[in-house]
């Protein structure tokens, strides 16, 4: 895979930004990283998490149980939102090794944070919305995410079956999607050749411990069938592939999204700070429900932009953002609410469905 190199920076929007963050923090003496704000937030999402997991084991009857494990589905996404990602971006702590800890929390929820680290950091924000170098937005060839993709006779129904598919997002991610990942030389642009074998031991001992948690021992303790705690654990996964669906959805892949493409040369159409504007978008960023819970991926500009600052300040950046943004008449997109970012989505599998209905027709 060639490597890629972006436009030279046309407009000095990127570097006023960086002076005006600068100011920002300089002006009210605090740090990039974690305030007492987030820590005390860390502290309430992994209390909350074990609270509600030492709850199974008191659950009256299985409709409470059920509950509890849908509980647990869609916190175990808002724990790795807030927590796993602001620890792979290094930006809880100053120390390396002290974000490195809390990159655990993937291990501790049935996932990998090795993998998830080289996915994000390695591919996705290098090169977001390039297809072939950004493994975080095409994930399966079941969904025609970027218009120029191949075109397969089943996508002209992909904008139907896909809110069911992704129903499955974290059950394929634990049991297969790190497996597959330790196995590929490739993941988007990051060379995943040379993966060291400890790894996957690891891997194998956190998922098996995991499912001995969510499966085994609650149908040891509750003296219940395991088949009734599967299907909890498959109630668990499915409200949070529900939830994390949620907030992909509506960060790259809407209706306006841009998939800029390489030249001959190798060379992305724009610079780096306009390639990130324009393939990225923000959602619900004055709403305080969300800015709380999804982990500043409403202020997903922001983040792209500025991925080494702790997703706590976005609030009070983004404005910064959006002020400049248009001084250099830049397309910061955004979307009021969160239904409509989602929506937009699946307008752009509708009308990336249209070259595969063609397809099907001439087939029949």
């Amino acid at each position: 895979m060639k490597q890629l190199h972006f436009s030279p920076e046309p407009t000095p929007f990127i570097h006023e930004l960086r002076e005006r963050i600068d100011a920002y923090f300089s002006e009210k003496n605090i740090s990039k990283y974690a305030n007492r704000r987030m820590k005390l937030k860390i502290a309430l999402f992994i209390g909350v998490y074990i609270l509600s997991y030492l709850l199974l084991f008191t659950a009256p009857n299985t409709a409470t149980l059920y509950l509890l494990y849908g509980f647990l589905g869609a916190w175990s996404v808002l724990m790795g939102l807030n927590i796993g990602h602001d620890a792979a971006h290094k930006t809880i702590f100053r120390r390396p090794k002290s974000n490195h800890r809390f990159l655990l929390v993937f291990e501790f929820l049935g996932t990998n944070s090795f993998n998830w680290v080289n996915r994000h950091l390695g591919a996705h924000h290098l090169f977001p919305n390039v297809m072939d170098y950004d493994s975080d937005i095409q994930q399966t060839k079941v969904v025609k995410i970027f218009p120029k993709d191949e075109h397969r006779t089943y996508h002209a129904l992909q904008f139907i079956y896909m809110p069911v598919v992704y129903m499955v997002y974290i059950f394929r991610w634990i049991v297969y999607r790190d497996f597959k990942d330790a196995f590929s030389k490739k993941i988007g642009a990051f060379n995943n050749a040379h993966y060291p074998w400890k790894e996957v031991v690891k891997m194998i001992l956190f998922k098996l411990l995991y499912l001995f948690q969510m499966i085994v021992l609650p149908a040891y303790i509750l003296d219940i069938s395991i088949w009734s705690t599967f299907l909890g654990f498959i109630v668990l996964t499915i409200i949070g592939s529900l939830t994390i669906t949620l907030v992909l959805l509506s960060t790259h892949v809407g209706e306006d999204a841009n998939f800029p493409e390489p030249n001959s040369n190798n060379c992305l159409p724009h610079s780096w700070s306009y390639h990130q504007i324009i393939t990225a978008a923000d959602f619900s960023t004055e709403n305080r429900f969300i800015n709380y819970f999804f982990g500043g991926f409403n202020h997903h500009v922001m983040h792209h932009l500025f991925p080494n600052i702790c997703h706590i300040h976005y609030p009070q950046l983004t404005p910064i953002l959006k002020e400049l943004a248009e001084k250099y008449d830049l397309p910061y997109r955004h979307k009021k609410y969160l239904f409509a970012a989602v929506l937009s989505h699946f307008k752009l599998l509708r009308a990336n469905s249209k070259g595969s209905l063609r397809i099907m027709e001439e087939n029949t």
